[in-house]
C-alpha cells in the first residue's frame, strides 16, 4: 500500500527565495557607494533570475517535494534544498499528533521530524496521513 502526498510548492521554495533575497540585499549594500544605480537594479535583476529559474525548473527548482508512505517506511523531502530522506518503520520510536503538526521521533537518535499541515498541498490529506501512520504504528 503506497501513499504519496504532495508538498505545497511555495513552502518548498521558501528557503530558495530567502537565499536570493539575502544575496541581493548584501550585494546591493556592498556595491552601493561605487556602483550607485547598479546596486538599485541588482535586486530586481536577481528577482527576475529567480522567477526565470522557477518557471523553467532549472537546478534546485526541478526537485519534487513529497511525503511517501509505504510498507517499508516513510520517505520525505520537505523543501528544495533537502535530499529525500528515508525512515524505516523500525527506526520510528513514536508519533505525536498535535493540532497543526505531526511529530515523528527517531528511536535511535531522539531526533524529531515535524510535518506541519501547511507543508501539504491539500490540507485535507493531513487527516488521511495521520490515519495511515496510526495503522502502520499498530502493525509495527
Amino acid at each position: 500500500m503506497q501513499h504519496l502526498f504532495a508538498i505545497n510548492r511555495n513552502k518548498a521554495e521558501a528557503p530558495a527565495a530567502a537565499t536570493f533575497f539575502i544575496v541581493a540585499m548584501f550585494s546591493s549594500i556592498a556595491f552601493y557607494p561605487t556602483f550607485l544605480w547598479g546596486s538599485f537594479l541588482l535586486f530586481p535583476l536577481l528577482a527576475i533570475i529567480y522567477l526565470i529559474l522557477r518557471k523553467l525548473k532549472i537546478s534546485y527548482f526541478k526537485r519534487q517535494c513529497f511525503i511517501f508512505i509505504d510498507d517499508t517506511g516513510i520517505k520525505y523531502c520537505l523543501h528544495i534544498y533537502q535530499r529525500p530522506v528515508f525512515i524505516a518503520w523500525e527506526q520510528i520510536g513514536r508519533i505525536n499528533y498535535q493540532l497543526y503538526e505531526t511529530n515523528i521521533q527517531i528511536s535511535s537518535t531522539g531526533e524529531v521530524i515535524s510535518i506541519q499541515v501547511g507543508y501539504l498541498q491539500n490540507p485535507e490529506d493531513f487527516e488521511t496521513m495521520k490515519g495511515i501512520l496510526d495503522a502502520k504504528m499498530l502493525t509495527k
